[in-house]
């Protein structure tokens, strides 16, 4: 019996062990890369199938799939979210979701698919897609801050703080994210006292000095007096439209004549007597055409992100377009005066 086996010492022995050992590492590899493959499917078309609509063109419905038309399709889907056809370019991303092989496609895919239900206000799919993109890939930056701005714009501001500390420890500054979530905090907590929440959001806005179109807008609204105390001179032109659209009953006609800017604004408006020109050219033309008793110009405003040079009718905290924080610029223009529709504060 002993002649049958193997001596444990013959290198052949050896052999045959490792090369067992590297057939069983390589079954049980193989395998493993099966089960998450189809465990990957899975969770695809369980996450295609919450999102199935029923409008899908019948030229995709009927159009066969081949691996040659992802890429041209993968750019008309992109040009119809760049453009605002949010259908369209959703209806594309899911046909290409259901027929796609390729994971690192697949994935780019999921991210337009959610970022064109975020721009599209389908805030609740957006959530849930960019969750599903994390799941597999949990250090996408870009889907990081994508859902952390999804969490802003549903109020969840605490969910939106978690998302930071990833960001944070992937060496993103988040310095400015932090302090915008903790205003945006303050002015929607019902739970705090009227007088407690001024004194925080102007004790939070004198530290920083950042983000003063929210915060003048808030308080303009709900503690005028604390706000005119708080207007520096500088900061006067970048807010020109929330002082121009502000209703005569909340002007504080002392302070406005303590500022030569506030003059010149309100003296262009109407409200006050027009003062001598201080070189700020449109609203001097504006105060120099009221002199004369031409009343009926007026003031247009525009706003510019000033990180993707995209301009919009409204004012905004994030660009639309591009979710940059802080950017709008404010262009004006002489406009003749009818019926004014411009944004109001109040």
């Amino acid at each position: 019996m002993d002649a049958l086996l193997i001596n444990y010492r013959d290198p052949l022995f050896a052999v045959l062990l490792i090369a067992g050992m590297v057939f069983v590492v390589a079954l049980v590899s193989y395998w493993w890369g099966v089960y998450v493959k189809s465990r990957k499917s899975r969770r695809l078309q369980r996450f295609l199938r919450r999102f199935e609509t029923q409008g899908v063109k019948k030229s995709l419905e009927s159009m066969p799939f081949s691996p040659t038309i992802t890429q041209p399709l993968v750019l008309l889907a992109k040009a119809y979210e760049k453009s605002g056809e949010y259908n369209n370019a959703i209806e594309i991303g899911l046909y290409l979701l259901k027929h796609c092989d390729d994971e690192e496609i697949t994935y780019e895919l999921m991210e337009l698919v959610g970022t064109t239900y975020m721009h599209a206000g389908f805030l609740e799919r957006a959530r849930t897609t960019f969750l599903q993109i994390l799941r597999s890939n949990p250090r996408n930056k870009k889907v990081l801050n994508d859902l952390m701005v999804v969490y802003e714009r549903l109020q969840d501001f605490k969910r939106a703080k978690e998302v930071i500390e990833p960001l944070e420890t992937m060496g993103v500054d988040v310095g400015d994210l932090k302090l915008y979530l903790e205003l945006k905090s303050l002015l929607t907590d019902s739970r705090l006292e009227h007088d407690e929440k001024v004194k925080r959001v102007t004790e939070l806005y004198e530290r920083h000095g950042k983000f003063e179109r929210t915060v003048f807008e808030y308080l303009l609204k709900n503690e005028p007096c604390r706000a005119w105390e708080m207007v520096k001179e500088e900061d006067i032109e970048r807010l020109i439209d929330i002082f121009w659209y502000l209703p005569a009953s909340y002007l504080d006609y002392d302070r406005i004549k303590e500022s030569p800017r506030l003059s010149a604004i309100y003296g262009a408006r109407g409200d006050i007597e027009v003062p001598r020109p201080i070189g700020w050219f449109l609203i001097d033309m504006l105060g120099h055409l009221r002199k004369t008793g031409f009343n009926k110009a007026t003031l247009q405003f525009a706003y510019l992100c000033d990180n993707c040079k995209q301009q919009f009718p409204v004012p905004f905290e994030r660009c639309p377009r591009c979710l940059a924080l802080d950017s709008v610029v404010v262009e004006r223009e002489i406009t003749k005066a009818e019926s004014e529709t411009g944004y109001n504060l109040l």
